[in-house]
């Protein structure tokens, strides 16, 4: 697994990010997210604005983990689906690296609650840069 897939950033610890693995066969990536409290809204479900940040970071980790070392990728857009609301517990994510050139890559993310449901989605474009 590439060491930059679980360095420390301020932004991964406040989203409780912890990546659990990486398939390269499947080009996929697997975190857990344990989002803070202040992350919830006024009626106690995560702010679609936490969700949205959560795919950002999965999307970003399905990238790198498929990009050769010293290549890195920074966002051009990200569209998230809302399915249900996600309570503060801890969510799944499972990110996967689709079809890429030598300049970009699209990325998918799912978000999963403890039981199981899904509760976004997210399809990312992502610029590939030399690190």
């Amino acid at each position: 697994m590439r060491e930059d897939l679980t360095r420390d950033s301020r932004f991964g610890a406040w989203l409780g990010k912890e990546v659990l693995g990486v398939d390269a066969a499947q080009r996929t990536v697997e975190v857990r997210y344990r989002p803070r409290e202040e992350a919830t809204n006024r009626y106690g479900t995560l702010a679609g604005g936490a969700l949205a940040a959560m795919l950002d970071s999965l999307t970003g980790l399905a990238a790198v983990a498929v990009l050769p070392e010293g290549a890195t990728a920074v966002h051009r857009s990200l569209a998230v689906d809302y399915l249900r609301p996600a309570g503060p517990g801890p969510l799944r994510g499972v990110g996967r690296a689709l079809e890429s050139s030598e300049h970009a890559i699209a990325c998918a993310g799912e978000l999963f609650d403890a039981s199981g449901q899904l509760v976004a989605r997210g399809r990312a474009e992502l610029r590939i840069l030399d690190r």
